[in-house]
């Protein structure tokens, strides 16, 4: 059977700036390694998977969501650990719709 899934698109590095004025120079991450937040931003990235401008379902939904803001770039007195909840992600993303086949239709097409 032909279904429709809806999935969501994480926004680009350049395109949450461009749609919602919001600069995360280090995209948005995530990973099932709640040690994360205690990690430097370097091992923290090597733990994690970038899904900024992927596509994502609601799996990743009790997982860890997370940017940082650098001292460089950001006013802050050490890199910071910024986490992001799931539903907070949904408003950095658009919508999109996957077609896939579920169960055994194969014989059918």
């Amino acid at each position: 059977m032909i279904k429709i899934k809806k999935l969501h698109r994480v926004y680009g590095y350049t395109e949450l700036w461009d749609k919602k004025k919001i600069d995360f120079l280090h995209g948005i991450w995530c990973t099932d390694n709640f040690e994360c937040r205690n990690m430097s931003m370097k091992d923290a990235f090597k733990n994690s998977r970038c899904i900024s401008g992927r596509i994502i379902d609601e799996s990743i939904k009790n997982y860890l969501i997370f940017t940082f803001f650098d001292k460089v770039n950001y006013p802050v007195d050490k890199d910071t650990f910024i986490e992001i909840s799931y539903e907070n992600l949904l408003e950095w993303c658009e919508e999109v719709e996957m077609v896939c086949c579920v169960g055994n239709n194969e014989e059918k097409m």
